[in-house]
């Protein structure tokens, strides 16, 4: 943590310091330390469970800034900017970084979004945040690489999963779910796209942008937000809405696993989707299994307060009568498909092949209390 001099010729070297912190992009805030005095820890600094330090804030190593990594390509891109790969020298990983460009609007948005990532590294089936940091025009979000692909490249790979594999990745998805609903935050765009599979074959969440924590049954939101197609009938009415949406999403992904297709209308017109979400039943193929038609058709209630999910614990379905939900909540239950062994070689860094593994950006400090330009 950078701390301000105090000596008479303080308010130069303040100054020096300033205008050097926005040449190099470092961003960080400062914390004023007196003499003496146990310095102040950063928020996002403070033990985690079990009185443990997150390896990154607690690092010994030294903090660095965001021109010391090496962007590798473009993951990929959306209105908010762009995510990339990079890796930091001397660091023996991988991870992802999203780059969203600042503007006058969007400080609250960015500070909700790291405090929803900052809750999500406490569970398995959500994408851990490294750090977080700004420059003058951006902000950066450090996560984990996930390697094992996304459910799209699934599905477009195999049409549809077998049963088996659908229960399991069904089962993780309702995981990282239920410890969002948890803490009381929705998803608003769950999709096969932001599912991603970790090297070892496990469940991510991920994409936490359009995220809204604060949310309960009795303090409920609104806007039409997500992916047309996954939204649930009160999102596209312009209703009030809580946690419930996650679970009609839910239900649709499901579908485009099992059956590879939507239970709706999914074609180019809008209206008719509009329609067929709002008002039309789902439809299945007659050949699938009839417990899974049955979590489905409960998923895909109309009446959010009736959804699987929100009504009942959606784990006491018996689609999932053969989940040991506590072996699988400690990742200990084996994956159905482990990826392939990543295309992407570390053919960028030279490694030492006896070189233990680091933490990402090891030292990386946040940026708190404020996004501010």
């Amino acid at each position: 943590m950078a701390c301000i001099g105090q000596g008479g010729d303080g308010e130069k070297k303040r100054e020096d310091d300033k205008r050097k912190r926005e040449e190099d992009g470092s961003g960080f805030i400062e914390i004023k330390k007196k003499r003496g005095e146990k310095a102040r820890a950063l928020e996002d600094e403070e033990p985690g469970p079990g009185g443990s330090r997150d390896p990154v804030t607690s690092s010994p190593y030294p903090k660095i800034n965001i021109s010391r990594f090496t962007f590798h390509q473009v993951l990929g891109r959306g209105s908010f900017g762009e995510v990339v790969l990079a890796s930091v020298p001397s660091q023996n990983t991988y991870m992802a970084i999203k780059v969203i460009n600042k503007r006058g609007d969007n400080a609250a948005t960015l500070m909700r979004e790291r405090r929803i990532l900052l809750q999500a590294r406490d569970c398995p089936f959500l994408c851990h945040l490294y750090a977080a940091h700004q420059s003058q025009d951006r902000a950066y979000f450090i996560t984990e690489y996930l390697s094992g692909g996304s459910l799209e490249d699934l599905i477009k790979m195999c049409g549809c999963l077998d049963i088996g594999n659908v229960r399991f990745y069904t089962a993780e998805i309702v995981c990282g779910l239920q410890f969002l609903h948890g803490h009381n935050i929705v998803h608003r765009d769950i999709k096969p796209d932001n599912i991603m599979l970790d090297k070892d074959g496990h469940i991510r969440i991920i994409d936490l942008g359009l995220a809204q924590d604060g949310v309960t049954s009795s303090t409920k939101i609104n806007g039409v937000t997500g992916t047309y197609d996954y939204m649930a009938p009160e999102v596209l009415l312009e209703k009030d809405y809580d946690v419930a949406v996650d679970w009609w999403s839910l239900g649709i992904v499901v579908s485009w696993m099992s059956a590879g297709c939507s239970p709706f209308y999914d074609g180019s017109s809008i209206k008719k989707a509009y329609k067929s979400i709002t008002t039309a039943k789902p439809t299945f193929p007659s050949w699938l299994n009839a417990d899974l038609k049955h979590l489905l058709t409960k998923l895909l209630r109309k009446n959010p307060e009736k959804r699987l999910g929100v009504y009942k614990n959606i784990r006491d379905h018996p689609f999932f009568n053969t989940i040991g939900w506590e072996e699988l909540e400690g990742r200990r239950a084996q994956p159905p498909f482990i990826p392939f062994k990543a295309v992407l070689e570390n053919q960028h860094l030279q490694w030492p092949e006896d070189k233990k593994h680091l933490y990402p950006v090891a030292g990386f400090s946040f940026t708190s209390p404020s996004w501010a330009r």
